[in-house]
Formats: structure tokens, sequence, C-alpha cells
């Protein structure tokens, strides 16, 4: 791990510790304490992401499974060509991908995580102008997630099938990774479709160059792509506000995921039994 990236798992903590990201977070900073050093944390993890699932209404629980489940597909098909490729998307969240610096998902996951919390806070006031601000951050944070969790899905999943690998897809636009993933998966129609109803290339470029903003009095987002006059685009806020709210549940599946896949690989059968059992069949299948 990085340096630069011990740093700032370090100060997350530190501000989960303190309370500073919310008493629900630092209760479960405590929890995660108390568990000895080791594969235990992740068990809870793992425990953790499916508690969460079960409180979590329908349409949310569906796309958090599936979101879990498809990481673990992608690791576990590449694995069966190359191993050492595999685990380049175990090691995603703190492993930059070799000889691309600055690839790990650390800083991305760790930007979501906040903007989460940060979102939640201001949720339930009435400052309309305050929840616009906190959600356009978490709606450009997921996506920024998505776009660098790309990188290793497309490299997975060209690997596994027994495609060559190209690690220019670290330096394509979101939209180009989109296009090459749309291709190697089917879009849509494949199984990887919940990431492309949730990835939103042109609101992130937006959002990024500032050519966004609320029409409150219609109840629209107004938007350009990018720095373009000539293209702009409308979306209903509700429909903006559904998926940031589905994007707000990325960051937890992820970790999960890895966690589901680090107890499976490197676990003892004890601790592998503590799995549920559809997770098993995932795994080994």
């Amino acid at each position: 791990m990085r340096e630069e990236h011990k740093r700032l798992l370090d100060q997350v903590s530190t501000f989960a510790t303190e309370g500073k990201l919310g008493e629900s977070v630092k209760k479960a900073i405590h929890e995660y304490d108390q568990l000895p050093p080791g594969l235990a944390v992740f068990v809870k993890c793992v425990a953790d992401y499916h508690e969460n699932n079960k409180i979590a209404e329908k349409e949310v629980a569906e796309i958090r499974s599936l979101f879990f489940q498809l990481i673990i597909v992608a690791y576990r098909e590449c694995k069966k060509v190359n191993p050492e490729i595999a685990q380049s998307l175990l090691y995603s969240l703190i492993k930059d991908y070799p000889d691309i610096p600055e690839s790990s998902l650390i800083t991305k996951w760790s930007s979501l995580a906040q903007a989460c919390i940060a979102f939640r806070e201001v949720g339930h006031l009435q400052n309309r102008l305050l929840i616009w601000q906190q959600s356009t951050k978490l709606f450009q944070a997921y996506n920024e997630f998505l776009s660098g969790l790309l990188n290793f899905l497309i490299i997975t999943w060209r690997c596994s099938q027994n495609r060559k690998i190209n690690t220019n897809v670290f330096s394509l636009t979101y939209g180009s990774k989109l296009n090459q993933f749309e291709q190697l998966t089917g879009g849509e129609n494949g199984a990887f479709y919940i990431i492309f109803r949730l990835a939103q290339p042109k609101i992130r470029n937006a959002i990024a160059h500032e050519t966004i903003w609320l029409d409150s009095s219609n109840n629209l987002v107004r938007y350009t792509d990018g720095k373009s006059e000539k293209k702009k685009y409308e979306l209903d806020l509700i429909e903006y506000m559904a998926f940031t709210h589905m994007g707000s549940h990325l960051g937890e599946p992820y970790i999960a995921a890895l966690g589901a896949i680090t107890i499976w690989e490197e676990g003892s059968e004890k601790l592998k039994s503590l799995l549920p059992d559809y997770l098993k069949k995932v795994l080994s299948h």
C-alpha cells in the first residue's frame, strides 16, 4: 500500500472513531476494533453487508446484491484463466495495477463514502440549495468510483474471455470505458446491466465542468455535456435523486465482495462455513 493511501485510511479511521462521520459509523468502527486481527474483520464486513440488505428497500437491496455478486463473478472467471490478473481486482482498493500509478480505488472509494455521509447529514434539512450541492458531490463521487472500477472490470473480463489485455484502458474517458465494457458484456442486455443503468458520464462531466443547474420551479436538472453549449439536456429531479440514492449504495457491496473473496481464498474451513450458502455456490461455481 502506498504511504499516502495508508495515511488516508488512517485519517478516515480517525474521523470515524471520533464520531465525525456519524454515530452509527463510530459504533461500527468500535465493533470492528474488538475483533481479532486478520480475516475476522472480513467476516464482519460480509455479515454487515447482508444485514443492511435486509433492511434496505427492495430495489436498493437488489442493486446492492447484484453489484456484490458481479464483482465476485468477474474475479472468479478471471482466476480460471489468470489468477495473477484476478488478484488485481481483489487488491484494487489499496494496490495500484502493475505499472499504473494512482490506479487503486482507495481515494475514489473514500470520496464516495464521505460524500454519502455528508449527504445523509443534510438530507433532513429544509435547505434545498445545500441538499442540491451535496447531491452533486455524491453524484460525481459514485461515478468517479465506477469509472475507476471499470478499469479493473474490463481487464479481468477481457482476461476471462482470453482476450488481449491492454492497460491503455486506464487512460480512457469514462464514456469510452463504458463503450468498451458494453462490447465485452452486452451492455444493458448482459449480466453487468446494472453498471450501464447507473453510470452517467454526461452528468458527471457537467458537474465537473460546472455546467449543471437545478431548475427548482420546474423540478428539473438542466445540464450541458462538458463545455459544449450545443448539447443541452434535462432530467427530472426525482430521477436524478434516484440515481444519487442508488449510487450511494455501491461502496459497501464492493468492500463486502472483496471480503468474501478473501475469506474464500485464505480462510479456514470454519470461516468459510460462516458464508451464506448462496455465496458459497457463487464463489465455487
